[in-house]
């Protein structure tokens, strides 16, 4: 099969025989055709041509991509208003703690105001709830101190315990006082409980791994002594516990 040759073409794009002044379509000037377009977009300051429309369209568009737009069915949230803080919510906080447990005022107070409560209700509530008997600092020192004497702390302890929560003295002193405690007897029994009746503490002490097999090896005592000052005891409750216990484990 013999395949068709092309006309050669001249420089202008024109076939031979054509009319100059046409390109080979006969309808596009004799022009580069992407310049021309710039060309009738800017001459004469002419905008309002189908090109520039749609110029105009394509840079406007490009702004928009990637934007979120609402949904229309979707209803814009209504802002939330902040509650008012009231006296009866601030009472019924208060109350809530005190349910718990017994709370002295100014660990009440510290409580509240970490709530974000207004102060001066917080003052106005507290007074209220002292003056009916639901808050009391020497009921709270009491129910205190005989919290830490079950758990075999001494007076020491109690005392700088309480004044961490910011109690007066007289309260704090009056508690100790009225709470009838044996203090030796409590440092004895926090003694044997933990060196004998701690299982570990027990066997450590007899295979001599707290300083020798003799309750009266000087690491041993001075571990025992130890253990009682950090417990809150006095010197003369301490010497009294650890003759009990030589006396009852030598």
């Amino acid at each position: 099969m013999r395949l068709k040759r092309r006309k050669p073409r001249d420089k202008t794009g024109n076939k031979p025989g054509n009319p100059p002044g046409k390109t080979c379509s006969g309808h596009i000037p004799e022009r580069v055709f992407g310049r021309q377009i710039d060309a009738d977009l800017t001459e004469d300051g002419d905008s309002t041509g189908p090109d520039c429309d749609l110029q105009s369209e394509f840079t406007n568009s490009a702004g928009y991509i990637g934007a979120e737009f609402p949904d229309p069915d979707e209803q814009p949230p209504e802002p939330r208003e902040s509650p008012v803080i009231t006296h009866t919510i601030v009472r019924e906080r208060a109350m809530r703690l005190l349910v718990h447990r017994e709370h002295g005022r100014k660990e009440l107070e510290n409580k509240l105001l970490q709530r974000e409560l207004p102060p001066d209700l917080i003052v106005s509530v507290l007074d209220q709830l002292v003056e009916e008997g639901l808050q009391c600092d020497v009921r709270f020192a009491e129910s205190y101190t005989r919290m830490r004497i079950d758990r075999g702390f001494g007076s020491n302890k109690i005392r700088a315990d309480l004044q961490a929560r910011r109690l007066e003295h007289s309260v704090i002193e009056g508690a100790i006082r009225d709470s009838g405690a044996d203090w030796s007897g409590i440092a004895s029994s926090a003694l044997s409980n933990k060196f004998t009746g701690n299982r570990v503490a027990s066997k450590k002490l007899e295979t001599g791994e707290y300083g020798g097999k003799s309750v009266s090896s000087v690491k041993t005592r001075a571990r025992m002594q130890r253990f009682l000052y950090q417990r809150g005891f006095e010197a003369e409750q301490i010497r009294s516990a650890m003759n009990n216990f030589e006396a009852t484990h030598s």
